[in-house]
């Protein structure tokens, strides 16, 4: 069956559109085939695509499909060149070539299969970069150095994890679908054979937990820079979670305290507790507290907590935005959450509580608006109120009067959530329009959220197939040397939808994903433990 899959979106703001199969992206071993037209500019037939992938699905069971009519307009106009520049979507002249690299090399198919059509009636095969094309009989057989999408591919250079041939074939409509179904049916008497890029990502996803944690604690977690701020602190707490579930991670409390220390004393404190993120950078003051017996740590998870307003229900409390934001509700929830565990005083709980009911940004489909002037769902803005209900139902007691009411709008969201999950296991830039660029810090968030949950006991076996999706998706996503793929730049409230598609997505270092990334993965240790 067929299954919607955006590649990306073009200029106008568009998705260019896609589709897969529920084999592409299983765990069998299968042959892994992309299909593209419309990368010429030349189209003749608007049914050259559909006509060419008709019942293509069908020909055998050890093949898994993406494929997508990218459409470019570039009659004349040779301005699309791959790899594309090493810049951000929304830096490029051209950003369908940044969307059609990350849909190939994420996604990584053993072989590229390009459909050209022409009037002429002979049909032209090549392959680039195919090591077994004699065996096929191709036309012609050779490599290619040039700018084209394939040749790129097959190159192995540009932000990718490694090389993807391809296979051209140019010829006319009527013939276009015998003659794909016919080099399919070639392929599929064969052994898979991964291309290199897939190897890569193969031997990411094959690492455990605890392994993807002690790559990404030798990189995040090192710095606390000065206004401070949430994406720096919540990896300075993962490197304490690391240490908590691994005896061969080397303890960080003496490299920590030594980080952090400057934050005891009244003046530097009262220079870092503005706003949410500043708090919440604190994060980590209760993991230290229980990690070293200092209770200095403790006084300073109370003195942030003191922060937040006192206010009647109803009513944001300062630091918190006026307008009841997604950020805010993971930063009260989780200092108020610790400052609870802490002290056994159950205002925090119920302070925290009250600003998550009365938020009111929830929507009928379980998504939540990133304000409630904000009518965006924003992705990482739902990745916090993952985050946030996450964290709320932690620290609260079991026999909570409100925990129910937490527990169903938490449960509603994640099954929103997950209806919107890409077949990948990844969550967009912005959830409900898929093709938006496929988001890291979003994907680790939810992640963390279904991981604890089910650990934890409160969600149940049924949201398992989505965790295992977003884990896989995730690891894909993080090298050895924690380098990221798309973690959207910070984002306040936007004035509209295209200022959340244009949103810089880092690709490299990035604190604020490398932050969400150890915090998920440390949670999956755990998960692995029980398991």
């Amino acid at each position: 069956m067929n299954i919607p899959y955006n590649v990306g979106l073009g200029k106008s703001e568009a998705p260019i559109t896609g589709f897969t199969d529920s084999r592409y992206h299983s765990p069998a071993t299968i042959h892994r085939i992309a299909i593209i037209t419309g990368l010429s500019g030349v189209r003749l037939n608007e049914s050259f695509f559909s006509n060419a992938t008709r019942n293509i699905d069908k020909i055998s069971t050890t093949i898994g499909f993406i494929a997508s009519d990218i459409k470019l307009n570039n009659v004349g106009n040779p301005s699309y060149l791959f790899p594309p520049a090493p810049k951000s979507f929304h830096e490029l002249e051209n950003p369908e070539e940044l969307y059609i690299w990350r849909w190939i090399t994420l996604d990584a198919p053993d072989v590229v299969i390009e459909l050209v059509e022409t009037a002429k009636s002979e049909t032209f095969i090549e392959s680039i970069g195919l090591p077994e094309a004699d065996k096929f009989q191709f036309i012609d057989s050779r490599c290619e150095g040039d700018n084209s999408l394939l040749g790129a591919l097959a190159s192995g250079l540009g932000p990718t994890p490694g090389s993807i041939p391809g296979i051209r074939i140019t010829t006319q409509n009527d013939n276009v679908n015998e003659i794909l179904t016919e080099i399919i049916e070639k392929i599929s008497v064969t052994k898979p054979t991964p291309s290199e890029a897939s190897l890569r990502l193969q031997n990411r996803n094959k690492r455990n937990a605890k392994e993807v944690s002690n790559k990404l604690a030798q990189v995040y977690g090192f710095k606390l820079d000065q206004p401070i701020n949430y994406v720096q602190g919540v990896a300075i707490s993962g490197r304490l979670r690391l240490r908590a579930i691994d005896d061969d991670y080397p303890d960080p409390v003496e490299d920590i305290t030594t980080l952090v220390d400057f934050l005891t004393k009244d003046d530097e404190f009262d220079k870092n507790n503005n706003s949410g993120p500043n708090l919440a950078a604190m994060c980590w003051a209760e993991e230290l507290y229980e990690s070293s017996n200092d209770t200095k740590w403790k006084k300073l998870l109370i003195k942030a907590a003191n922060t937040y307003e006192k206010v009647p229900k109803g009513i944001s409390p300062k630091p918190c935005h006026p307008d009841f934001g997604c950020e805010d509700m993971f930063f009260i929830s989780a200092i108020l959450g610790r400052a609870f565990k802490v002290t056994d005083d159950i205002s925090y709980v119920n302070a925290y509580v009250d600003f998550l009911l009365e938020a009111g940004v929830q929507q009928d489909d379980g998504l939540f608006w990133h304000s409630r002037t904000t009518p965006y769902f924003w992705g990482r803005g739902n990745g916090f109120s993952a985050l946030a209900y996450s964290e709320a139902l932690t620290y609260m007691p079991n026999n909570y009067p409100r925990r129910k009411q937490i527990l169903d709008i938490h449960t509603r969201h994640l099954v929103g959530m997950i209806n919107n999950q890409l077949p990948n296991g990844t969550w967009s830039q912005l959830i409900d329009l898929p093709g938006t660029y496929q988001e890291l810090s979003v994907t680790c968030m939810v992640g963390y959220a279904l991981a604890r949950g089910i650990r934890k006991g409160w969600l149940d076996s049924s949201f398992v197939p989505a965790l295992e999706k977003t884990w896989s998706a995730a690891k894909r996503r993080i090298s050895d040397n924690g380098d990221l793929v798309d973690v959207c730049s910070g984002t306040g409230f936007q004035q509209k939808r295209s200022d959340y598609i244009y949103r810089k997505a880092e690709y490299g270092y990035d604190d604020r994903g490398g932050s969400m990334a150890i915090w998920f993965s440390t949670e999956m240790a755990l998960l692995e433990e029980n398991s």
